[in-house]
């Protein structure tokens, strides 16, 4: 029997929300690993964010970036990946089918990230432990072991493409007010985190001028970092 788009993008959420959430395990269930992969985090946001200055001037933007760049792979997002998992049989019922095929794509690329970061993390270990200070040279030799160009190029484009998507969103008419209708009980339900996940992202993007230019200086900053980080050669760095 042939599987309907919607039975599919089901499947799709589940195996790839599943797998964010096992990525989290990796690193949650092992103290000296998560202290790692925090300051791991928090030193590849302060390394690729001075990349997007100039844009933190224009209106609308610096929290754009700040939830476009953090929000992806850091450690705060085991609550939500939690959260959506476990609403995952009631997301894959209520949600129509474009709007559920849009959120399998969001968790494939989540857990892809996540893959990626952690393998960086991991080369960067030091007899199981981050180094106290971490070069750029060391970063980029971690990530060309870890990962290619090629496949945070494509990481890239899934992003902006996702965002595009999204634009169609904050334009919904009342989705605000249904999201601030949710807060009470989602909170009381235990999926605060995934709550405020999507208040921030729709409030987020709501306040952007103009998303197409926002998500193409993203799409394109982020490739010419990507560009440096793989191809500059290591004398340079």
């Amino acid at each position: 029997m042939t599987l309907s788009s919607k039975k599919i993008a089901a499947i799709g959420f589940r195996e790839q929300i599943r797998r964010s959430n096992e990525l989290h395990v990796e690193y949650l269930d092992d103290p000296q690993l998560l202290e790692s992969y925090d300051r791991f985090a928090t030193w590849q946001l302060q390394y690729l964010l001075p990349f997007f200055n100039d844009l933190y001037a224009q209106q609308g933007y610096a929290a754009a970036i700040d939830f476009t760049m953090s929000d992806l792979a850091g450690v705060g997002i085991s609550r939500r990946d939690h959260d959506l998992e476990r609403v995952a049989p009631v997301i894959t019922t209520m949600l129509p089918t474009r709007a559920l095929e849009t959120l399998a794509s969001a968790a494939e690329m989540n857990a892809r990230v996540l893959k990626v970061n952690i393998a960086i993390c991991r080369c960067l270990l030091v007899n199981n432990a981050l180094p106290d200070v971490i070069t750029e040279r060391a970063y980029c030799a971690a990530c060309r072991e870890a990962s290619s160009l090629e496949e945070c190029v494509e990481l890239v484009h899934l992003v902006a493409g996702l965002g595009h998507t999204l634009k169609s969103l904050v334009r919904v008419p009342m989705i605000g007010m249904l999201l601030r209708t949710m807060r009470g009980p989602a909170h009381a339900a235990g999926f605060g985190a995934l709550q405020e996940f999507l208040e921030k992202g729709y409030s987020t993007f709501r306040e952007i001028p103009d998303i197409d230019h926002f998500l193409g200086e993203i799409e394109g900053r982020m490739i010419s970092v990507f560009e440096r980080i793989y191809t500059l050669p290591m004398h340079r760095l």
